[in-house]
């Protein structure tokens, strides 16, 4: 694994409603629920959150008792749906990305990013800035994808459209599951200054109420959208009907169920 990445991966658009309406509730709020429970068992009285997306670990870090939250995004589209969700008052909003926070030293007891981290340009360094805006003592909890094959809608999402594109697939699913090894995280985790690391992880259920709504999510719902228009704006309508037809045969409709998997991990500042 290495610790660059291309560019932060632009969420614009149509996609990050789609992405909240139809992959939010499968892929993203079962761990939202968990990592925010992490969060509140630290009991903190400032946390910053990075990555917020369409803001569904903030919903549940807002009811941690006497928290002052800040919410940030690089994706101002992310944001806006984050905060018709969230129309607290006492959430701080801003568009910030993480690998340059814009905050003092030494700011926030707990700092978290929920399936944030793969997207960041440069890895090591949004360790470092972690490490940088936590006060001595306070936490990073983060947690990323594991391996594509043990996802298996999206593994499937990706098996079709690298077919229809054999010559040239889209490279968007090497970036959200490129670090679900641990032995190759820790290390990016050390270089950016923690010593503390642990992580564990974390089987869930994958459950969509419809095969059809997820085709729609796998498709349309994240970045691999923009690819498929630069290679052929006709292929979107036949890759959901393909991608439909595969999730049925596997994974039944009506309920469409299989598992996912990501590691969760957190880490202390010393």
């Amino acid at each position: 694994m290495t610790t660059e990445t291309k560019p932060n991966i632009s969420f614009g658009g149509s996609i990050p409603k789609i992405y909240d309406d139809v992959l939010g509730p499968v892929y993203f709020e079962p761990y939202a629920l968990d990592i925010a429970a992490r969060a509140a068992k630290l009991k903190p009285s400032t946390l910053l959150e990075a990555a917020c997306g369409t803001g569904r670990v903030t919903a549940h870090l807002k009811a941690i008792p006497g928290l002052k939250l800040t919410a940030t995004d690089i994706n101002p589209d992310m944001i806006t749906i984050a905060k018709a969700k969230n129309p607290d008052n006492n959430i701080t909003w801003m568009q910030a990305d993480a690998t340059s926070l814009p905050f003092p030293d030494n700011s926030f007891d707990c700092m978290v990013a929920q399936f944030g981290v793969m997207f960041y340009p440069d890895r090591i360094k949004g360790m470092a800035e972690a490490l940088r805006v936590l006060k001595p003592g306070g936490t990073f909890l983060f947690n990323t994808w594991g391996k594509i094959e043990e996802n298996a809608m999206s593994a499937t999402g990706r098996e079709i459209i690298t077919q229809f594109f054999k010559n040239d697939p889209p490279a968007f699913y090497n970036v959200p599951y490129s670090m679900f090894n641990p032995d190759d995280v820790v290390p990016v985790i050390k270089k950016g200054g923690f010593s503390d690391v642990t992580f564990e992880v974390i089987t869930k259920d994958c459950v969509a109420d419809s095969a059809e709504v997820m085709s729609v999510g796998l498709v349309e719902g994240n970045p691999i959208v923009n690819a498929i228009h630069e290679r052929d704006p006709g292929a979107v309508e036949i890759l959901k009907k393909k991608v439909y037809e595969t999730l049925v045969e596997r994974f039944g409709d009506h309920p469409c169920k299989t598992t996912m998997q990501a590691i969760e991990i957190g880490r202390a500042h010393v």
